[in-house]
């Protein structure tokens, strides 16, 4: 069987293509050496600085082992961008994970070239062919559960 025109095969290619594109564009910026994990864990606290956060919700997120999230929180902590807060209110065991003032510095230095990639990854797709490929793309991720 040839894998050319296969759902797999396709999927590999566009990652392939858009790990390139990050790292072409992310070549000359005032950037912190990061992995593309730590960005978007970094972007997902971002996004929900107005609740509290807790290693479990990066693992749904980005449906990651626990043992890959520990690592991730770990480098994070251990580079500067996050504090876990110890104990909650109903669970003392819990630690809740903050952006610290660095990371909020790499965010907002990057968010501008993240909104251009996504601004050329959809650029002559409508908004109509947008809505249909994450309804597909979230029906395969569903085959997968």
């Amino acid at each position: 069987m040839d894998p050319h025109g296969t759902i797999g095969y396709e999927l590999r290619e566009l990652s392939i293509l858009f790990v390139r594109y990050i790292e072409k564009e992310k070549a000359g910026k005032n950037f912190e050496e990061m992995h593309r994990m730590q960005a978007w864990t970094l972007s997902f606290l971002y996004e929900n600085q107005h609740k509290p956060i807790f290693q479990k919700d990066i693992e749904k997120e980005f449906s990651i082992r626990k043992s890959t999230t520990s690592n991730l929180v770990k480098r994070l902590k251990n580079n500067g961008y996050i504090e876990e807060k110890k104990g909650t209110q109903t669970d003392k065991r819990l630690k809740e994970i903050v952006l610290t003032d660095k990371a909020i510095e790499q965010i907002n230095a990057f968010r501008p070239y993240v909104e251009k990639l996504e601004e050329t990854i959809t650029q002559g797709i409508s908004e109509a062919e947008l809505a249909q490929f994450k309804e597909t793309l979230s029906k395969i991720k569903a085959n997968f559960e």
